[in-house]
């Protein structure tokens, strides 16, 4: 599995591709000192957890620490949705697949 530094490259790789695509996602948040948080508790300091991964042959991983940077990411996310089927999964899940 070929691992892209951006989720841009997966939103252009669905773009040129079929309309058939599937797109695994997990997306959560911690705190520094690594305890689970939702959304209505972000706090300062909170690290944005989000991984992807395109018909099992492209992944990307990034871990946020920028508000607005996570903001963008989740733009691209939205555009993604409209464009692919995409199915929320665990992060152990994902982990499983980049493994093999």
């Amino acid at each position: 599995m070929k691992q892209v530094n951006s989720l841009v490259e997966i939103v252009e790789a669905v773009k040129k591709g079929s309309t058939d695509h599937k797109i695994l996602l997990n997306q959560h948040e911690t705190s520094r000192s690594a305890v689970t948080l939702g959304d209505e508790d972000t706090e300062s300091g909170t690290r944005l957890h989000v991984k992807a991964v395109l018909d099992n042959s492209l992944y990307y991983s990034e871990v946020f620490t920028d508000d607005t940077l996570y903001e963008e990411a989740n733009e691209l996310i939205q555009e993604l949705k409209s464009l692919a089927q995409v199915e929320l999964v665990g992060e152990e899940e994902i982990d499983v697949l980049i493994e093999k």
